[in-house]
């Protein structure tokens, strides 16, 4: 479980930072070269738009293993604690539904897009759906992975919550 953790925390947390450097980096020379000496920056835009894409896609990963997705944890936590089991289980499958409709949605938009461009850096567009269908399967395996926690854990009257 050591590796799955390192590889989740590189997906979910170091590079969404990294991307969101890129973003910052490149938007601010944009703006430098723009103004101070008017150049422009032609591919500024489309590396911002897939550094960004990076930002929310892997973003949302991170989201998803630290089990902060969509407030599901604050929720669960009121309820009995005999419907929190349960209650945990329903919301991780309604989580992978809504993953695999996604995934089906970016994979048939990459083969849809495969001839479409970004302007200026002449790259495949199906790239940034790429990205959104691969961490959603990650999404899919976060969610497998808190089910069979959630299925492990024994519950006690001591215990507040099993989020």
């Amino acid at each position: 479980m050591k590796i799955l953790d390192g590889l989740l925390e590189f997906f979910g947390s170091v590079l969404p930072a990294f991307c969101l450097a890129v973003v910052l980096i490149v938007v601010t020379i944009n703006v430098i070269a723009r103004t101070i000496f008017g150049l422009p920056f032609h591919v500024a835009h489309d590396v911002a738009i897939l550094a960004f894409s990076g930002v929310v896609w892997f973003g949302l990963v991170g989201v998803a293993a630290s089990r902060q997705l969509f407030g599901v944890a604050f929720f669960v936590s009121l309820l009995p604690s005999k419907a929190k089991k349960a209650a945990l289980i329903i919301a991780h499958l309604i989580v992978i539904a809504i993953c695999c409709f996604v995934i089906d949605a970016a994979y048939h938009q990459i083969m849809t897009s495969r001839f479409s461009k970004f302007l200026a850096l002449g790259w495949p567009k199906w790239i940034v759906s790429a990205v959104l269908l691969f961490s959603f399967v990650i999404v899919v395996l976060i969610q497998v992975r808190q089910i069979i926690d959630v299925l492990m854990v024994k519950t006690s009257k001591k215990e507040k919550t099993i989020c």
